[in-house]
């Protein structure tokens, strides 16, 4: 349902709601700004592209491939794969197509956040959350919006899952909701399915939902659950049998569970890091809030009767945030992609002590260099999340000063061509073949290239050429690009 005014709503309403459809705007521009002129990254966003180009070629949809060959690296279930191959088919193979999904996820996940905080938290608190988790950084860049990996249409799922719970306080068997859910979560994820499990768990148990007759919708919500997974699994095995299902379970969720497998280790301590690291600045506005305007006594008791009766909104937050929080750290591969389902949470805490401050901030009885201070560390926060995020995208994932741009500003030369090159990672590889549509080959010199080419092929170099066989096509501040001319 969208977003409402109530018959005879008050012009602060009509100005909340008219700040909403702005902070969607934002959020908007984070999402959409420049995403085509970011280079497609290494490893997995690099991995799931291939894949899932590769899946459009072959027809083949149950089980994913790469470099032609079973993938038994990437063991994570097709939907994402899907998702992206859908994508190519319907749109074409380019940069836009292949992060449609992710931000088509992070863009639901935004407005389901603020819809689900207006109702139930008030408009200011809907308003500040969304602001707050449009412009968190890991939100949109540690593999996640802004890229073709899976951890965005996951946060959406959990966020799903939180509301369903929620919605079925009144009607018990909307949990029905659930089993669709939970199967798109392992078909995206695998094991991952645990963590909004463990959600829906804590806070039936919490809130006495399992008392209230939720007890067979969940058996139901389960078995619907369990179709469509069955169903594939059914398919993947006749592929390789448990080969690839094996090592879904006993590698990418044992082995990540119990030890710090390809290099990953980490602390108690490391999504706390990864927090500050990341959100400092959301962190810093909360903090300054609170000291600006402190919670009185009386709402931190109704928050513990809420706590301890297991009702209103707080449990299911607490349940939200604890698991998201606590899972993750009791694995021992630690990435910090891993704390995204956290993050929508997170900014509803965020969103919430600031529209308490803000409420405060406007009585009559609030001093003015509160109010004051107030303002101006909201408008700074504001404009350092923003500006990193703009800052990063021109800096750190500028398209044009890569070898990948390189090829896709010359892509009409270069189609039908061979590219050769003294080292290709993955990402170079699918740029070159999947969006420009020229072989790679490999070439650890300009002898190479000349002794196994011919006129008309390119060689991408890191050095500068000077050689009468050669010709200079284009530069960019890390490559070269030349044209066998003889």
């Amino acid at each position: 349902m969208p977003l409402r005014l109530r018959p005879g709503a008050s012009t602060r309403e009509r100005l909340l709601l008219a700040l909403c459809g702005v902070v969607l705007l934002v959020a908007a521009f984070n999402l959409g700004f420049r995403l085509n002129r970011e280079y497609v990254q290494e490893w997995d966003e690099s991995l799931y592209a291939t894949s899932a180009w590769e899946m459009v070629q072959s027809g083949q949809w149950v089980a994913h491939t790469f470099r032609g060959e079973l993938d038994y690296y990437n063991t994570k279930p097709p939907l994402n794969f899907w998702f992206i191959a859908l994508s190519f088919k319907a749109f074409g193979a380019h940069l836009l197509s292949l992060r449609l999904a992710s931000v088509a996820a992070a863009s639901c996940t935004i407005a389901v956040v603020m819809w689900w905080a207006w109702r139930n938290l008030g408009a200011a608190t809907a308003l500040l959350s969304g602001l707050t988790l449009s412009t968190m950084f890991a939100f949109f860049y540690v593999h996640a919006a802004r890229t073709a990996n899976t951890d965005a249409v996951n946060t959406l799922l959990v966020v799903l899952t939180v509301v369903t719970l929620w919605a079925a306080r009144d009607a018990r068997w909307r949990l029905l909701w659930l089993g669709p859910i939970l199967a798109a979560v392992f078909l995206l994820r695998g094991m991952a399915v645990v963590l909004p499990l463990a959600i829906i768990l804590l806070y039936e148990t919490w809130s006495r939902g399992f008392r209230r007759g939720h007890v067979l919708p969940a058996i139901c919500a389960l078995a619907l659950a369990l179709f469509p997974v069955g169903a594939w699994m059914l398919a993947r095995y006749r592929i390789d049998a448990w080969r690839f299902l094996g090592r879904l379970f006993w590698y990418d969720f044992v082995a990540r569970t119990t030890r710090s497998i390809e290099d990953h280790p980490g602390s108690v301590f490391y999504y706390l890091g990864v927090l500050v690291k990341y959100h400092y600045d959301w962190l810093l506005a909360a903090l300054v809030a609170l000291l600006l305007f402190p919670v009185p006594r009386e709402r931190w008791r109704e928050a513990g009767r809420a706590l301890r009766t297991g009702a209103g909104p707080l449990p299911l937050l607490a349940s939200w945030a604890v698991v998201a929080a606590a899972i993750p750290t009791a694995m021992t591969t630690k990435l910090a992609w891993y704390l995204h389902p956290f993050y929508p949470v997170f900014a509803i805490g965020v969103g919430a002590v600031l529209a308490h401050a803000v409420a405060a901030a406007v009585s009559p009885s609030a001093a003015r260099w509160r109010r004051v201070a107030l303002a101006a560390v909201l408008g700074l926060i504001v404009g350092v999340a923003e500006g990193r995020l703009v800052y990063y995208s021109h800096v750190y994932r500028d398209l044009a000063s890569s070898s990948q741009g390189l090829m896709l500003a010359e892509r009409q030369n270069l189609k039908g061509r061979q590219i050769f090159g003294a080292r290709w990672n993955r990402a170079e590889i699918f740029v070159a073949e999947a969006l420009v549509g020229a072989p790679h080959r490999l070439a650890p010199d300009l002898e190479d290239f000349l002794r196994d080419s011919r006129p008309g092929d390119y060689f991408r170099t890191y050095s500068v050429l000077d050689h009468r066989s050669v010709a200079l096509v284009a530069s960019t501040r890390r490559a070269h690009l030349y044209k066998r001319v003889e």
